[in-house]
C-alpha cells in the first residue's frame, strides 16, 4: 500500500487533576516523502473560523496599470492574460502573468472562476512552450500567490512563471525519484495507485472523474489539496486545449468551496511537472499535478520550528474533515448549511452575506 500511517501515544501527563495521554498519527506522503504529524486531540477541537474582510481592494494597483508600471517586454496572450517581465528576476525567463479585469480587480477566492482558471492554464502552456525551445532550460516553474498572507506583493490576481536552468530543485528531484521507484515496485503509475487507494478508503476524495481532487493524505499545511488528471500527462505541453479546459472546469468549485466552507482567504497554488527532457518517459511514472496550500491570515503561524528545522509538518486539521465538507459542496452545490461555523457552532455571518452575493452573481452568469 502507498498510504500508510503509524499510530502513537504521548507519555502520560497531568492535566486538570487527572493523568492523560494523547494519540497522534504519523503519515508520509508517498510522492514527496514529506512527513506529517496529526494530533487527534488537537483535531477534535472546535475552532471557530474567522474570515478577514478588513483588507480593502485597491482599485488601481501596479498590475491594473501594467502599461505604465511594468517592463515593456510583454506577452499578450489570446486568452486575455498578460505576461510581463519580472522587475526582480532570479531566472533566465522570469514572468509575472496578470489576469483581467484590469481595474476593480478580484480579491476574494469566491470570485475566482472558470474563465480565470482557463486563462491560468492557457498562459502557462504558452510560456512553457517558449522555455522548451531553449536548450539551457531544464523545466518550467509555475506558481500563484493569492492574498497578502500568501506572499503576493500585489492584490491583483497573478501567477509567477519561471524557467529552471543550471539545476532543478531538490523537491522535484526527490518526487520524481520516489515516483520512479514506486512504479518499479508496484508496476503502475503511483498517481493511479494513489487514486485507487484513496477511492477505496473513501475518506479524502473530493471529486473523481477526468480530474482527481483529494485532500492530501500527509498534508504540509491544513486544508492542502492535490489535483491531477487521470490521463497520462506529465507536463503541461502534453495537454491540448480540451484537456486544459477539462481541468479548469473540474477545479473551478475548489476555490469558493475553500472560502465558504473552510474560511480560506489566502493560498498558494504550485504546479509540479516533469522536465522537458524526461516528460515523454515520465508519462509512465509521473503526473502533472497541482497542490493548493491555504495560508493562515492570523496566528498561530503555519510554519514553525518543526516545519522549518526538521521538515515535519504538524497539522491541526485532519484532511478527512476538509474532504468531507468540500465533497458535499461538489455533490450538493452551495448552501448555507456548508458555510464555515463560528466557535458557538453558528454559520459565520460574514460568509453568509458573501454566499448570497456569490449565488446571485452565478445566476446572472447563467442568465
Amino acid at each position: 500500500m502507498l498510504l500508510r500511517e503509524v499510530r502513537g501515544k504521548s507519555l502520560p501527563f497531568g492535566s486538570g487533576g487527572k493523568v492523560t495521554e494523547e494519540a497522534y498519527l504519523t503519515r508520509r506522503d508517498p510522492l514527496s516523502g514529506s512527513v506529517a504529524k496529526i494530533s487527534e486531540a488537537r483535531a477534535k477541537r472546535n475552532i471557530g473560523i474567522t474570515v478577514d474582510f478588513s483588507i480593502e481592494s485597491v482599485n488601481e494597483c501596479d498590475f491594473c496599470r501594467y502599461l505604465e508600471k511594468t517592463p515593456e517586454t510583454r506577452i499578450m496572450h489570446d486568452c486575455g492574460a498578460v505576461s510581463v517581465s519580472n522587475k526582480f528576476p532570479w531566472e533566465k525567463y522570469d514572468w509575472v502573468t496578470i489576469y483581467p479585469p484590469f481595474g476593480g480587480h478580484k480579491l476574494l477566492l469566491s470570485e475566482l472562476y472558470f474563465d480565470d482558471l482557463e486563462r491560468m492554464l492557457d498562459s502557462s502552456f504558452e510560456l512553457a512552450s517558449i522555455c522548451a525551445r531553449d536548450q539551457e532550460v531544464i523545466s518550467f516553474m509555475d506558481f500563484t500567490n493569492w492574498g497578502p498572507f500568501a506572499g503576493a506583493s500585489q492584490q491583483h490576481p497573478h501567477s509567477q512563471r519561471k524557467s529552471v536552468t543550471g539545476m532543478s530543485g531538490p523537491k522535484l528531484e526527490i518526487e520524481m525519484h520516489n515516483c520512479m521507484d514506486l512504479e518499479a515496485k508496484y508496476g503502475m503509475n503511483p498517481f493511479e495507485l494513489l487514486a485507487q487507494e484513496e477511492l477505496h478508503a473513501g475518506l479524502r476524495v473530493i471529486r473523481d472523474g477526468d480530474v482527481f481532487i483529494a485532500a492530501a493524505f500527509a498534508p504540509t499545511c491544513a486544508e492542502e489539496l492535490i489535483i491531477f488528471p487521470k490521463e497520462p500527462i506529465a507536463n503541461i505541453l502534453q495537454m491540448d486545449c480540451y484537456a486544459r479546459m477539462q481541468i479548469a472546469r473540474a477545479i473551478a468549485w475548489v476555490f469558493p468551496a475553500l472560502f465558504f466552507c473552510r474560511g480560506v482567504t489566502d493560498l498558494n497554488i504550485a504546479v509540479h511537472m516533469a522536465s522537458f527532457k524526461e516528460m515523454e518517459e515520465a508519462r509512465r511514472f509521473y503526473r502533472w499535478h497541482m497542490h493548493i496550500y491555504p495560508r493562515r491570515s492570523r496566528l498561530p503561524a503555519d510554519k514553525a520550528g518543526s516545519e522549518i528545522g526538521f521538515a515535519t509538518e504538524v497539522i491541526d486539521t485532519p484532511p478527512e474533515k476538509t474532504a468531507a465538507v468540500l465533497r458535499r459542496w461538489y455533490e450538493e452545490g452551495p448552501g448555507e448549511g456548508l458555510v464555515a461555523k463560528l466557535q458557538d457552532g453558528t454559520p459565520n455571518p460574514k460568509l453568509l452575506v458573501a454566499l448570497h452575493r456569490f449565488l446571485e452573481s452565478r445566476c446572472q452568469l447563467v442568465a
